[in-house]
């Protein structure tokens, strides 16, 4: 039996155009990961992504191989954790090790990406594949990626289940806008991807003032190309009541937050139940956020 486990990662700034040849910080959240056993048998009903992800390898490697898998996750579906590419990425990982194969990490991003991509149709970018196979805070620049290194503060990761929504039914559209030249989203593009460097600077020199200086512009602009969801718009303007710079942490109903250093978690959890609250319809049932906090430590590993 080979096993991978790959975690979640969240969007700090300058994305979404890594997906347009821009540049975008992220990190992984190894408290929601992804996990793929391959062992002897006969294939079974996998989802797409495995086995589309298990076919693209086994070309790359010059392998075929029959064997069952399983898996699990602990990441939201459809809430723009990246939960689709840690299961690819897991799967490529266990099969890596059954057929005793190296593929260099951004040489197995790329490959991820193209599973998605070319193999299944889906609106993607680079930068969820690169911060899964490094397992730690990436800087996305075009088709290439490095580690960050550097002191990140704590972060809050929010979602909301209620607000799930495939992520294609995000890039797919905006793609069709910048393949179309639409001036107002290829500008914004530009600008994302010069957040996205400033932010990668302010981590390696301990800005975080900086940092959250970017955070909130990278807000800013995907809200100004209008694909931000009411529900995700909600839990960013509940954190930052309580001081926390937050924006999309993707493309569904999920937030990253920057917490300040005299952060109450107390008031942090009562600023998004709070906000579960005033989005509640008359008289039914509470759409409160999940959340959880990482803190600087659990960044470095995972993907493995």
């Amino acid at each position: 039996m080979h096993r991978a486990t790959v975690p979640a990662r969240v969007g700090l700034a300058g994305n979404p155009s890594d997906a347009y040849g821009g540049a975008a910080l992220a990190v992984p959240v190894p408290d929601l990961a992804a996990t793929v056993e391959v062992v002897d048998g006969e294939p079974g009903a996998e989802p797409a992504l495995i086995t589309a992800a298990a076919a693209r390898l086994g070309r790359h490697v010059g392998r075929e191989d029959s064997f069952a898998v399983r898996w699990s996750t602990t990441v939201p579906r459809e809430v723009g954790l990246a939960g689709s590419s840690a299961l690819v990425i897991a799967t490529m990982r266990a099969l890596c090790a059954r057929w005793d194969v190296d593929v260099p990490p951004l040489e197995l991003a790329h490959l991820a990406l193209a599973v998605e991509v070319e193999d299944l149709g889906i609106a993607a970018g680079l930068m969820d594949r690169a911060v899964q196979v490094f397992g730690a805070p990436v800087l996305v620049d075009g088709d290439d990626a490095r580690r960050v290194a550097g002191a990140l503060p704590t972060l809050v990761v929010a979602w909301r289940g209620a607000a799930a929504a495939s992520s294609h039914g995000v890039h797919g559209p905006l793609r069709a806008r910048f393949d179309a030249g639409e001036r107002v989203v290829v500008a914004a593009m530009d600008r994302l991807a010069a957040l996205g460097r400033r932010a990668a600077g302010a981590v390696e020199r301990g800005d975080h003032v900086e940092l959250r200086d970017c955070v909130r512009s990278t807000w800013a602009e995907r809200g100004a190309l209008g694909i931000v969801a009411a529900e995700t718009a909600a839990m960013v303007e509940a954190l930052e009541t309580v001081g926390v710079a937050a924006t999309s942490a993707g493309s569904g109903g999920s937030v990253a937050g920057v917490l300040p250093p005299d952060a109450d978690l107390a008031s942090v959890e009562e600023a998004l139940m709070q906000c579960g609250r005033d989005g509640a319809p008359a008289g039914g049932a509470l759409s409160r956020p999940q959340w959880i906090v990482v803190a600087a430590a659990e960044r470095e590993g995972g993907g493995h």
